[in-house]
């Protein structure tokens, strides 16, 4: 019996958009590491066009927040992020 060497893990590059939406999306306050997951999710799902606004992803991916936190502060917080990073931003206004 032999035993194979574990499979490799091919990491996304730093300048990717998925590397920058859980980036961002790790320095939300929320309640629990999932939440922000789910909110990296969506926010990759926005810079892939499947979502239409950055309002819309934050609040369909159902983040729950830590206390004091609003969506609205939130989402000024990840719009003004991805503006820095180059990302052309759509709102909701």
């Amino acid at each position: 019996m032999t035993t194979k060497a574990a499979a490799q893990v091919n990491k996304f590059p730093e300048d990717s958009s998925e590397k920058i939406a859980y980036k961002i999306a790790e320095q939300v306050k929320t309640r629990e590491s999932n939440d922000n997951n789910r909110l990296g999710y969506h926010i990759w799902r926005y810079l892939t066009g499947t979502i239409p606004t950055i309002d819309e992803a934050i609040r369909v991916s159902g983040v729950r927040l830590a206390e004091g936190e609003t969506l609205e502060n939130i989402t000024e917080q990840v719009a003004k992020q991805l503006k820095e990073r180059g990302f052309e931003v759509k709102r909701e206004r």
